[in-house]
């Protein structure tokens, strides 16, 4: 079912809620502390699960990275390292992720990421993970600290999309990468704050129009300008040269989005002398990208909460319109009039 509501706040948003699985959900999580990992002998972690009624297809992990003992350069790590994870299943199936969390090998980097590609296993039992490296080194050793292991299932895919212009009156210096500050700016930049209705691994596209150079970055738990490296946790080159093998003019993110937790999606400009474009920005996942300060049961968009929301909501159950859905589960049902209830009485 492929759904388009009427405008945002800064933005239009389509829903597309299909039949097919192609989405990963996340159905448990245990933490596992810090691991230490020699790149010459690896670790494993064992971790028991119990209770899933899912079948498993992937796993995830967040955590921070940093490198406990390298060959520096610039204090930052060794350039060359890349870490590896297998999951190996009670059942016996095992699933190699490599790298983990995309460009981890410059700085600390807060990974928060997922990988897929399990028959949907069964999960219930002890999981080994394997944590290696592609290069090792005698003294080489990096941990991922503070870090929490997930397992994830199948889930339909929900699209948001909405249009981002950065804005000449919004400007900053952005990032141009995990722990650095660009000198190419202040540069103009658009930011879309959002939470998601189910926690997942969400895939996040940002196409300019034309091509060109740009970048987009996606910060947890509030953003501000001033200070650009506070709570960014990943990014996403656009220009033609990007080592992740994508066209130039497209910058992706993926990465472990939860339920609950505010998100700000920001692409900005590439540099002060480029022309800022405006770019279709699109956001995959088990949930819906909820934009914040959006107002659910305003069904008509006149800004105000009234009766005639009441029929407007009606006409958009009957046409299985997006603004039905007022529980945010991608689908349009008689459910949507008791959330609708509680929307419209709870005010905006």
């Amino acid at each position: 079912m492929t759904r388009t509501t009427r405008a945002g706040l800064a933005c239009s948003i389509a829903l597309t809620a299909g039949a097919a699985m192609a989405s990963d959900k996340v159905i448990a999580s245990m933490p596992i502390g810090s691991v230490t990992v020699p790149t010459t002998i690896g670790a494993t972690v064992n971790v028991p699960f119990s209770g899933l009624t899912e079948g498993v297809t992937g796993f995830g992990i967040i955590g921070n990275f940093t490198v406990q003992t390298g060959d520096f350069k610039d204090g930052l790590g060794p350039w060359s390292l890349d870490a590896e994870i297998t999951a190996n299943a009670p059942g016996g199936e095992s699933l190699f992720w490599h790298p983990i969390g995309g460009d981890v090998s410059i700085g600390d980097y807060p990974l928060q990421d997922g990988t897929t590609g399990l028959p949907e296993v069964d999960g219930n039992g002890t999981w080994a993970f394997d944590f290696t490296a592609d290069v090792s080194q005698s003294n080489w050793i990096f941990r991922i600290d503070d870090s929490t292991i997930y397992l994830l299932g199948d889930a339909p895919d929900i699209t948001t999309q909405y249009t981002a212009e950065p804005d000449q009156n919004d400007q900053w210096n952005r990032p141009y990468y995990i722990a650095g500050v660009s000198g190419l700016g202040p540069v103009a930049y658009h930011a879309f704050e959002f939470t998601v209705t189910e926690s997942g691994v969400y895939d996040l596209t940002s196409v300019l129009a034309g091509g060109g150079n740009h970048f987009s970055f996606i910060y947890q738990g509030g953003f501000d300008s001033s200070q650009p490296l506070n709570n960014l946790f990943d990014y996403g080159l656009g220009n033609g040269n990007s080592p992740f093998e994508v066209p130039q003019g497209t910058s992706n993110i993926n990465a472990l989005l939860f339920e609950g937790v505010t998100y700000t999606w920001v692409t900005s400009e590439w540099s002060s002398t480029s022309p800022p474009g405006t770019s279709m920005n699109t956001i995959v996942g088990p949930g819906e990208a909820v934009e914040t300060g959006s107002c659910l049961a305003d069904v008509n968009g006149d800004g105000m909460l009234s009766p005639t929301d009441f029929t407007a909501w009606v006409g958009a159950f009957n046409a299985s319109a997006p603004e039905c859905d007022q529980n945010g589960d991608g689908m349009c049902t008689p459910t949507d009039f008791s959330a609708w209830v509680g929307n419209f009485n709870a005010g905006c």
